[in-house]
């Protein structure tokens, strides 16, 4: 695999080089946990062509909190390619199977591990789309930031109440984003919103070099006393949830092949 710098650089593009992110979260059982990863890399790579609008993608698997197993990111320039994608994929997996010329045994093996890896990927599941156009100003890197590495993801949701936005991006601009940055223990911050299917309003996704710095920053945020502008933020806020995740694997964005972080 080519050096993890390119790989794990494509999450960046779901808030700066894509504008539009299509998020699928599946519930693969534990115990078929590793056998859905080494289909979803075989099939993802079947389904590569020149022609495909996928910019870049990153599969979470889910640590915290929440009823799913892994995340599935795929990263768009806009929505018209990503509607536009998922023919071109399927016309790649199917001219690209049939290059390899298999024998009798070798379609029927590979008929069973895609209908496998369907079902593992179709059972409760649910998709939603998201974007990050204009929210540039809620994009933080650190000057130590390293995408060899990777990474612990703190993905916040909210719900905000009817004409509350301004308070919203005044709050997490003002308040845990300066925090965050000042804390000296995360990496990176980003943003999105709904575009379709069932989603909060707004994500923010914190990025933790280790578990410990994660810790850290927690540690450090315990029992402080909330001021004015935070009220402020939080009384515009409808429903708020937080999961935790780690970043796994993703599609290179220069060959779209996706594979696993070692």
């Amino acid at each position: 695999m080519k050096n993890l710098t390119t790989l794990f650089c494509l999450f960046i593009g779901v808030s700066l080089f894509a504008q539009v992110a299509n998020i699928t979260y599946v519930t693969v059982p534990r115990e078929e946990a590793d056998q859905f990863l080494k289909l979803h890399e075989k099939f993802s790579n079947l389904s590569i062509s020149d022609e495909r609008t996928l910019q870049g993608g990153g599969v979470f698997a889910h640590a915290f909190a929440g009823d799913y197993s892994f995340a599935l990111y795929d990263f768009y320039a806009s929505a018209e390619d990503l509607v536009k994608d998922s023919d071109y994929a399927n016309k790649a997996l199917q001219a690209n199977i049939e290059a390899m010329n298999l024998d009798e045994e070798g379609q029927k093996q590979m008929t069973s591990d895609y209908r496998t890896y369907t079902r593992m990927y179709a059972d409760n599941h649910s998709d939603q789309v998201r974007i990050s156009e204009g929210l540039e100003d809620l994009v933080y890197e650190s000057e130590e930031l390293d995408w060899s590495t990777k990474k612990v993801v703190v993905v916040s949701t909210y719900e905000v109440k009817w004409g509350k936005n301004k308070d919203f991006l005044e709050g997490i601009t003002n308040g845990s984003l300066n925090n965050l940055k000042e804390s000296g223990h995360a990496v990176a911050h980003y943003a999105s919103r709904h575009l379709y299917g069932s989603g909060a309003d707004w994500h923010t996704y914190q990025f933790f070099e280790t578990w410990a710095d994660f810790a850290a920053f927690e540690q450090a945020n315990i029992s402080v006393e909330m001021d004015e502008a935070g009220k402020k933020f939080w009384s515009a806020i409808e429903g708020h949830d937080d999961e935790i995740l780690v970043l796994i694997g993703g599609h290179d964005p220069e060959t779209k092949k996706f594979g696993l972080a070692k």
